[in-house]
């Protein structure tokens, strides 16, 4: 009677059981590791919407072109850093400062742009 119990017991265990097609060849048994199966797609469950818009960038004045010029490069380079490390949760999907254009008003010169940027927002659900 026993035997038979452990039998159906172990049947209905195999039965349950699916085949996730796992190989250990390339797993490091020396070093802690540990392997989840989950059902069902995990991704999917996070959403993002796509967000986009538009800033101005505009380098220090100066009295020579060519270090106006500078200038807006510099800006340029600090808005995208700044730009990256405030968008860390979310996803750059491109950015770029956009034309440089210079003016000149009496002896000093500025140069700027419109920076435009698109980010994947996760989404609240």
């Amino acid at each position: 009677m026993k035997k038979s119990i452990l039998l159906i017991a172990l049947l209905s265990l195999t039965a349950h059981a699916q085949d996730v097609g796992v190989k250990l060849d390339n797993v490091n048994a020396a070093q802690e590791t540990t392997i989840s199966i989950k059902k069902g797609d995990v991704a999917a469950k996070k959403k993002y919407t796509l967000s986009e818009g538009e800033e101005e960038i505009t380098g220090d004045k100066e009295v020579v072109m060519k270090s106006a010029e500078k200038n807006w490069k510099t800006a340029c380079t600090d808005w995208k850093k700044e730009f990256k490390e405030m968008n860390k949760e979310n996803k750059v999907v491109s950015m770029t400062c956009g034309r440089m254009k210079c003016s000149k008003e009496d002896v000093e010169s500025t140069c700027s742009s419109t920076a435009k940027y698109k980010v994947k927002v996760l989404s609240e659900e």
